[in-house]
């Protein structure tokens, strides 16, 4: 099973695991954190938006809010932005 391209889980690999009555089943690996910069633009939240439709905006994508959303983890609840935070969208990485 191929990790969608869209997916948070793109830069990760998979592996067979055994679970817990020992069969083998396919499971995504983790990565270990590592350093790095990256370049972003600053979004002003509009009382209308959702992560969903920000992404598409910057990335032609909808299925890639999970970006958005790790770029800014002190927002917890993404149906409680206020109009006018400004968040962080990533561009790439420096």
């Amino acid at each position: 099973m191929p990790i969608d391209m869209t997916s948070r889980y793109q830069r990760n690999e998979t592996a067979l695991v055994p679970d817990r009555t020992g069969r083998l089943q396919l499971a995504i690996m983790h990565r270990r954190p590592v350093d790095q910069r990256l370049r972003v633009s600053d979004y002003r939240w509009r009382s209308d938006d959702r992560p969903d439709d920000v992404s598409s905006r910057y990335y032609g994508s909808e299925s890639s809010w999970w970006m958005v959303a790790e770029a800014n983890p002190q927002i917890m609840d993404w149906t409680q932005v206020p109009a006018g935070q400004q968040i962080m969208v990533p561009r790439g990485v420096a």
